[in-house]
């Protein structure tokens, strides 16, 4: 009920709103130029902070799933069924 009232608050602001003949000077262009850059040095940075981690991680799942076939078709290696063959 109060989400209502104020989505409807909010579609009566956009819909009677009237132009405001702003000026938006080079400051304002700068300003919004240098929050897009550094929201991107701020991505790289937590990329190259936990990258390690994250590879740290798939290379885990790369050794719990490692089987290997021999010549006759037979898996072994981590994964693979233990099977009593004489």
């Amino acid at each position: 009920m109060n989400g209502t009232r104020i989505s409807m608050a909010l579609v009566g602001c956009i819909v009677l709103a009237e132009p405001s003949h702003a000026y938006l000077d080079p400051g304002t262009g700068s300003i919004i130029l240098q929050s897009l850059l550094a929201g991107i040095a701020v991505t790289i940075g937590v990329l190259r902070l936990y990258w390690h981690r994250f590879k740290a991680f798939l290379s885990s799942l790369k050794e719990k799933s490692v089987v290997q076939v021999n010549k006759d078709g037979q898996e072994f290696g981590q994964d693979a069924e233990t099977t009593d063959e004489l």
